[in-house]
């Protein structure tokens, strides 16, 4: 009998322990789930808003079509009065040698770096309401130049800080 008691009781014991070891977890995540709060915003973006673009290569597109892309593409916003700049950069993934870069281009970058927050709006704005059927076709031409040359993979909005 005294054997089986003790049985008993840590049973019970290990019950209560897993019970309130959990009660102790999700009180934890809990806390420490609302830690994101205070993060930063897009709207509260203290420096230059930019459109991140990930693109790969396609068969039978080139570096110097996709680079062409980039020129029309920023040629477009600074045409219509916009101060925005397209940084075209080129990815490559490190060697297992070194650590440096490989000589294979990975993935293709383009950042499209609005001067300001106040100027990405009235981008935005513009584009909403004044863009002609000419402006279209000015944007469907550096966008059919860059589908020539390569397939976006990934898109990202960012804030590039000032310091």
């Amino acid at each position: 009998k005294c054997i089986l008691i003790i049985y008993i009781i840590d049973y019970w014991r290990l019950k209560i322990m897993k019970y309130f070891i959990t009660a102790i977890a999700i009180i934890s995540f809990n806390i420490y789930s609302d830690d994101h709060k205070g993060l930063p915003k897009p709207s509260d973006c203290k420096g230059s808003p930019a459109n991140y673009y990930v693109a790969k290569l396609i068969e039978g597109g080139t570096i110097e079509g996709w680079l062409n892309a980039t020129k029309m593409h920023e040629a477009y916003y600074k045409d219509r009065g916009f101060d925005v700049e397209v940084v075209p950069s080129i990815q490559y993934l490190p060697n297992e040698e070194d650590g440096g870069p490989s000589e294979e281009i990975f993935r293709l970058s383009t950042h499209v770096v609005h001067k300001s927050l106040p100027e990405q709006e009235r981008w935005w704005d513009w584009n909403q309401n004044t863009r002609t059927e000419s402006d279209v076709k000015a944007r469907d031409a550096f966008v059919a130049e860059y589908d020539k040359n390569n397939e976006v993979t990934a898109r990202r909005y960012l804030c590039i800080l000032s310091n």
